[in-house]
């Protein structure tokens, strides 16, 4: 195990690990605040909803920020995991001229498959929560008979540039301009990155099909509201705000 120390955050790197998210949720006492947990290789990784991320030797990144507070009255929790989102593609598009869109809430896409998704999780103690583990995979060198063996349409920086990249340079570049923001984001909350965020959702003023809790759902798409939901409208004109839920087209 080896530890960066940056100006902003450190970085704790381990060459494997099951999940970093349950790695940090079960060391959490002996990380200090804006530590990042990465590994290029995790055997027991998941994303939104339970479901496994496939991992290989590709050299991918793994990762997961740990936030603490002793006061998060006033934090934007529902909105973290977009603030990442527009993170990543801010630096898809600065570093890689690659441009990246949002499903909503959090996945990134790039052609219609998908790069990198983004988990949240709480620690909680004496009933008031402690830290946000804010967790992150992001495809970097998965080649194309790797990609083909997921459960969706998905994709690499190497299989988008045909390039080798190496991924703790990567990482550093996207946890620099995510701590660039960060403290502007919490003062403000989801409508400080509205604007960014919007732009990125392809799938607005269109109609789309959402699963809630195991049920499919038609609507269109009508907009994001100040808090980050989305605004859908059924077949009947009704609008309903969105809190939880995937896209499926």
């Amino acid at each position: 195990m080896v530890n960066l120390d940056m100006s902003k955050y450190s970085i704790v790197t381990m060459d494997e690990v099951h999940s970093t998210n349950a790695y940090a949720l079960e060391n959490i006492s002996f990380f200090d605040d804006k530590t990042v947990i990465y590994t290029s290789r995790q055997t027991a990784g998941r994303g939104r909803f339970n479901r496994k991320w496939v991992c290989d030797d590709s050299d991918n990144i793994y990762m997961s920020l740990i936030l603490k507070s002793d006061n998060f009255k006033s934090y934007p929790f529902a909105n973290l995991t977009q603030y990442l989102s527009v993170c990543i593609c801010k630096m898809l598009k600065s570093e890689f001229n690659i441009e990246a869109e949002i499903k909503w809430p959090n996945d990134i896409l790039v052609n219609g498959a998908k790069i990198s998704g983004i988990l949240a999780e709480t620690y909680t103690a004496d009933n008031n929560i402690k830290a946000i583990i804010l967790g992150l995979g992001l495809n970097v060198n998965m080649d194309k008979n790797t990609l083909e063996k997921i459960d969706q349409k998905a994709t690499s920086l190497f299989d988008i540039t045909k390039k080798h990249y190496d991924s703790e340079k990567v990482l550093k570049l996207l946890v620099d301009i995510f701590f660039e923001n960060y403290e502007t984001f919490v003062n403000k909350g989801f409508e400080y990155i509205k604007e960014d965020y919007i732009k990125r959702c392809k799938f607005l003023n269109k109609k789309i099909k959402i699963s809630e809790n195991g049920e499919k759902k038609e609507y269109f798409a009508k907009s994001i509201d100040n808090e980050g939901l989305l605004i859908a409208q059924d077949e009947f004109g009704n609008e309903s705000k969105i809190i939880t839920g995937d896209i499926l087209c």
